[in-house]
């Protein structure tokens, strides 16, 4: 036994079966006699018996305790402590677990999104320049296997070999009213943002998306075409706008939808015609144009 036990049970002149309900009792006598208590030494006398007797009630609480901790370890068999000592490191120590958890998490996750990241900038840089970037806007559907636009590009390039490579974003726009007479304002607005967000060279249209973007200026001029020979003036294909600045009538798109080669692309628009417009800040025009040209099955 403990020597300081030893004398607790000592001082109080009692042996080790004396109960609990007996000490407790002992305790609330021993703190009503101390109101009454002036002397110093009555006072140190009074300290000691309850020092003794609070002692006793701790050990055998803390024994009671440590009995039930064990008999519920027993599950753990022979790892029985290492159990024990896990979970009080666990009691002592969870909130710096769980923090170095987390931050092992992020910087996995990091760490991930940076790989792949890098991944991705190493496939880009493998990949030959870029010859054209085309921004679809429109109720449009793609017919790529896994519903993105490397077919529809790859497509394209098939059908025309001058060029490598082509980057396509779909940018869809349904109606509110199902009849294409009034644009969805929410994706209206989406779109907007990918466009000027983008910076595409061309756009391909439906009517309904044509009716709202092709009225406003940014379009570069499909005039070249008309001055080469490649379709006449008043050819009923050419879209046209009135310039609000100079007043006169340019060309800013061409409808594409009866073309052999748009008809022979995985791209399909639940409303026709289809146009296809140059944008204006784009990289080359010529370029732009001879691909529009191509598109439109233009000689």
């Amino acid at each position: 036994m403990d020597e300081k036990l030893k004398e607790s049970y000592e001082r109080l002149g009692v042996d080790e079966t004396v109960t609990n309900e007996e000490l407790n009792a002992r305790l609330d006598r021993v703190l009503k006699r101390r109101r009454s208590l002036t002397g110093e030494q009555e006072i140190a006398a009074y300290e000691s018996e309850f020092q003794a007797i609070k002692l006793i009630l701790d050990t055998r609480d803390k024994r009671e305790v440590e009995a039930a901790e064990q008999e519920r370890l027993a599950k753990y068999g022979s790892f029985a402590g290492t159990a024990g000592k896990w979970e009080k490191f666990m009691r002592l120590h969870k909130t710096h677990v769980l923090i170095s958890v987390i931050v092992l998490i992020v910087l996995i996750v990091a760490g991930n999104l940076l790989y792949n990241n890098w991944q991705h900038r190493k496939y880009l840089a493998s990949l030959p320049p870029r010859d054209a970037k085309i921004m679809i806007v429109g109720n449009f559907g793609v017919e790529d296997k896994d519903g993105e636009t490397k077919d529809l590009a790859q497509a394209m390039i098939d059908q025309y070999p001058q060029w490598k490579r082509i980057d396509i974003l779909l940018s869809y726009l349904p109606s509110t009213d199902g009849t294409r007479d009034t644009l969805d304002p929410n994706f209206m607005q989406k779109a907007m943002v990918e466009i000027a967000a983008n910076h595409p060279d061309m756009l391909i249209l439906d009517e309904a998306t044509y009716q709202w973007i092709g009225s406003q200026p940014g379009f570069d001029s499909l005039e070249p075409l008309v001055a080469e020979g490649a379709i006449t003036k008043d050819d009923p294909r050419l879209r046209k706008i009135t310039n609000e600045e100079t007043g006169k009538e340019e060309i800013n798109a061409i409808e594409i939808n009866d073309s052999a080669v748009y008809q022979a692309l995985p791209l399909k628009s639940a409303t026709e015609p289809v146009m296809i417009g140059v944008l204006s800040g784009g990289d080359g025009e010529a370029k732009m144009l001879d691909f529009v040209k191509h598109l439109a099955d233009l000689k």
